[in-house]
């Protein structure tokens, strides 16, 4: 039986190197934010640069899930079994998806600070704020206008002028969207994703490793569980509310708390100061050891 139901390797998507550069790419992500709020502030050449990055981030993520859909879709013309990507690995990828995001919602927190600290009309970090000048005036002109053509006419101009204004946020829920719709394609019935792709019965002896537990890949619990969070990101645009509303949460959280409890933000200024100067004069020495060197 150990020999009926072992899965075919798939180095393309559970090779070693595949997933260290995943997890390398979207932990790197992370160093933007450092390097970027080194001084407090997040100017307009480091938001692009953010974006380029994100969108570059989210191209690769759509180049994985579309060579899923099709690998899933292909099918042998003789037998009409699935040739291509079988459901556990399948899985493996949508588990990627989700990492894959992760440049979208750093360029979101990056952009609240931004719009919180920038000189023109900044957003003050409270949901009142956010909520009238965030995100219910860039979306108002969309829904508004005239009535018949005209009106069709200024929502698709609004909508072209927001997606413009915000790529990486659009793509991001195109992106959320399409992986959403793979995730409920899988989850759905997953004796019918790419039948034939794995040997009978062996679905009964996967499991996903989810928080560090093992759950059975034919748990009812989780394919429930998969089906509503798919079904809650797969409507564009309506995926990011609950995003936002997280990530906002923590902005917000964050700005509230400076204010709140300046004597612990004083001792961590403090303290963060102290262990930046360490740096710096290391830096410094090993500048000035290294000039002499070559001077000499």
């Amino acid at each position: 039986m150990d020999d009926i139901c072992t899965i075919p390797p798939n180095s393309d998507i559970s090779g070693i190197g595949v997933r260290v550069a995943i997890y390398a790419q979207n932990i790197l992500c992370f160093l933007p934010i450092i390097v970027h709020l080194w001084d407090g502030e997040v100017s307009a050449d480091e938001m692009k640069g953010v974006k380029d990055q994100s969108i570059g981030m989210l191209a690769m993520a759509f180049a994985i899930l579309i060579s899923t859909i099709v690998e899933a879709s292909t099918k042998s013309t003789v037998t009409g079994l699935g040739l291509g990507i079988d459901r556990f690995h399948a899985a493996i990828i949508l588990d990627l998806s989700w990492m894959n995001n992760t440049s979208t919602w750093i360029w979101f927190l990056l952009y609240a600070h931004h719009r919180t600290r920038s000189k023109q009309e900044p957003i003050e970090a409270t949901w009142n704020a956010w909520w009238n000048k965030g995100l219910y005036t860039p979306l108002w002109p969309i829904f508004k206008g005239r009535q018949g053509t005209g009106r069709v006419r200024a929502f698709i101009r609004s909508l072209f002028h927001l997606i413009a204004d915000a790529p990486v946020l659009s793509i991001g829920s195109v992106h959320l969207s399409l992986m959403s719709a793979v995730g409920i394609w899988l989850w759905h019935d997953p004796s019918k994703f790419s039948p034939g792709s794995l040997p009978p019965g062996c679905d009964s002896t996967l499991s996903l490793a989810i928080f560090g537990s093992a759950v059975s890949f034919v748990s009812p619990a989780l394919r429930i569980f998969s089906l509503i969070i798919y079904g809650l990101f797969l409507i564009p645009g309506l995926n990011l509310i609950p995003p936002f509303v997280f990530f906002l949460s923590i902005h917000i959280s964050y700005n509230w708390s400076r204010c709140t409890h300046k004597a612990f933000w004083s001792w961590w200024q403090k303290a963060y100061n102290d262990i930046k100067g360490v740096f710096c004069r290391a830096y410094n020495s090993i500048a000035e050891s290294i000039l002499r060197f070559h001077t000499d």
